[in-house]
């Protein structure tokens, strides 16, 4: 049995206040606090589970412990002295030859090893109940070694206690990547981490475990990106297996490293490459974007270059973006699309001619694009705003206002202006839990309706159709 691979789950860790002594009314009743949980992988049993105090990785004495039941449950009892600890140290799993993992009844595990449970200040909470992720489950080296690194004298529960700053930082880059997980994946972490033995759900099995090596890599290397880019905006790396991504065939069965470093709103570099096996080298450019962004004269400026794989090469589009600084926006994206061999050609790519330019206009409310349109006339195709074309220079929100005269930007309307596709968009924002975070209703010139329902957890739900009242996710792979 494969030691290496192994992964441990505390599902549903309650700590619990539970009143004891005697009635006697001139006793201090001394609440205790019991971590319960689980230790699965099939279910280990035989584990001593206990609270690491002192960061050494060593069961001591004075060290609170309890050993793993059939089930690989476990009922860990927190002295009062240790309970304002336990919020800071690690749960360490120490698995001893001769433990039994349910998956392998017949073979007791010959050689022992150890696991670790992030302490609580690392985890998500809800109302006292503590779950495990996969990304705070597998990236604690890395957790612990920065607090190591961060602290000038030996790395106790009482230093960490004192370093609010520090914790409060880990917990919410944490935070971020377990987003992230859900996002790419469509599943959050508490799912994908769950009691899969329980559930029989085989396939999120596979999948937590064959995850492990990207989630460790991805906390190290966006801990050292941040800190070589200490003023950016966001500032991330992730490891994903292409197989589960839930963007449907964007991606190999391969390894990717995406990067994305964004300096400040409207200003970023990102990229993705194609990753050996070990993570430790990048094999080939999947994809390169950046977006460089100015205002002035009441026009807001992008520049945007896309570089993506394709069989002949790459595929490069370099687009413009005027358009009006106003809630009732309006203007023209100007692109040229290219096969070129590498980043530095699709660079150098002139807008000058060969140009397919949209005319678009974007409603904003408190901030938040509610409505969208982009009417894309391709090349040969004259939008009446040709001579917006490679103007960066000179152009003024007064030669942009004319866009939105000439372009039905009534959501439901099919009005083309004679353009070669047209798309209309709906935003709605929901800062309520038990709604999505957003929902995305667009149709196109195709006849297709799309509604993408965005969840604050990161999941995300896609529906398609021919109308808006007859969408369906299973209509979205025909």
């Amino acid at each position: 049995m494969e030691n290496s691979t192994k992964i441990f789950i505390f599902s549903s860790i309650i700590a619990t206040l539970l009143g004891c002594g005697g009635s006697d009314s001139g006793s201090n009743n001394v609440p205790n606090m019991n971590l319960n949980g689980k230790a699965i992988d099939g279910y280990i049993t035989g584990a001593t589970v206990y609270l690491d105090l002192n960061f050494n990785g060593q069961l001591d004495s004075n060290e609170p412990s309890v050993v793993t039941a059939e089930q690989g449950e476990f009922d860990l009892n927190v002295p009062e002295k240790y309970q304002e600890c336990a919020q800071y140290v690690p749960l360490v799993v120490d698995v001893p030859v001769g433990a039994v993992d349910s998956d392998y009844p017949d073979t007791p595990i010959e050689e022992a090893y150890s696991m670790v449970y992030p302490p609580q200040f690392a985890l998500s909470t809800d109302q006292g109940l503590l779950n495990l992720t996969p990304l705070t489950s597998v990236v604690w080296n890395q957790v612990e070694q920065e607090l190591h690194e961060n602290q000038s004298t030996t790395l106790t529960c009482d230093t960490l206690l004192q370093d609010q700053a520090l914790r409060a930082d880990i917990s919410k880059r944490l935070v971020e990547q377990e987003w992230r997980v859900a996002n790419r994946y469509n599943i959050t972490v508490d799912e994908l981490y769950s009691d899969y033995i329980a559930s029989g759900d085989s396939e999120l099995h596979l999948l937590a475990k064959e995850l492990v090596p990207g989630l460790q890599k991805s906390y190290q290397e966006t801990l050292a990106i941040l800190k070589q880019n200490p003023g950016a905006d966001l500032a991330w790396v992730e490891f994903f297996l292409g197989q589960w991504d839930s963007g449907h065939g964007a991606y190999d069965d391969k390894w990717y490293r995406y990067e994305l470093v964004q300096v400040s709103n409207g200003n970023f570099n990102s990229n993705t490459y194609v990753m050996s096996d070990d993570l430790e080298t990048k094999l080939d450019l999947h994809d390169k974007n950046s977006m460089v962004t100015t205002q002035k004269d009441g026009v807001n400026i992008e520049s945007t270059l896309t570089l993506e794989k394709n069989i002949g090469g790459y595929s490069c589009a370099l687009s413009e973006w005027l358009e009006t600084i106003s809630a009732e926006s309006s203007g023209v994206r100007n692109t040229v699309y290219s096969t070129v061999g590498d980043w530095e050609s699709c660079l150098y790519s002139p807008i000058i001619s060969n140009v397919t330019q949209s005319l678009v206009t974007k409603d904003y409310q408190d901030n938040q694009l509610i409505s969208y349109t982009e009417h894309v006339f391709n090349e040969g195709n004259d939008s009446g705003f040709a001579h917006l074309v490679g103007v960066t220079d000179s152009i003024t929100s007064e030669d942009l206002i004319p866009v939105r005269g000439v372009i039905d930007s009534n959501f439901y309307s099919e009005e083309s202006h004679g353009a070669d596709y047209w798309i209309r968009v709906n935003n709605v924002y929901s800062d309520d839990a038990a709604l999505p975070a957003q929902v995305m209703t667009q149709h196109d010139s195709d006849g297709e309706w799309t509604r993408l329902s965005n969840y604050h957890n990161g999941t995300h739900k896609t529906e398609c159709g021919r109308s808006e009242n007859d969408m369906s996710a299973s209509q979205c792979d025909n």
